[in-house]
């Protein structure tokens, strides 16, 4: 009789899958995964910085309540500590080769979630009336959750270990 408290698929194969699942073996090395990390770095580095130190201006600039100003400011400061968690649960990933697909996975999960939870509680009363600002906000956060789900349809095609941080990979000729 099995054990029932084995999983069915261990972390190694939930991984290999994942990795598969954008592979093909006429494709070559995913020369822009640098650029693409470089990317999620800079803007996850910086939201979270941003809400980290600024969440009450934040705050103010998403509603006019007193009491919703306090909620959400304190909300988003919890939501700066999660950005710094993730981005160096996903650096330490993309890094060290610590399973980057199932970590992407999870990353691009959470951030959907956060996103459409963001949609209906943060962003619902600046949604009314949109501005400029509150557009590139939203698009930047669509692009990166993009860039995500390209990390992990590409986890299979990662650079070399020295080459990961490599800015100019696309540059490079025999990778």
């Amino acid at each position: 009789m099995p054990d029932k408290n084995k999983p069915l698929v261990s972390a190694a194969e939930l991984e290999a899958l994942i990795q598969g699942w954008g592979y093909s073996p006429n494709q070559s090395v995913d020369k822009f995964f640098p650029i693409r990390f470089w990317y999620l770095f800079g803007i996850t580095f910086g939201y979270g910085l941003l809400l980290l130190f600024n969440s009450s201006h934040v705050a103010q600039n998403l509603s006019a309540e007193p009491v919703e100003v306090l909620r959400i400011s304190r909300f988003l400061y919890f939501r700066g500590w999660f950005l710094c968690a993730v981005l160096c649960i996903g650096t330490f990933a993309y890094l060290r080769n610590w399973y980057p697909a199932i970590t992407f996975s999870g990353i691009f999960i959470v951030g959907c979630v956060n996103f459409v939870f963001d949609l209906f509680n943060v962003y619902a009363e600046v949604l009314a009336n949109p501005t400029p600002k509150t557009t590139v906000a939203l698009i930047a956060r669509l692009l990166a959750l993009w860039v995500v789900f390209l990390s992990v349809r590409n986890a299979g095609r990662q650079p070399d270990l020295k080459d990961r941080l490599n800015i100019l990979l696309p540059f490079k000729r025999d990778v």
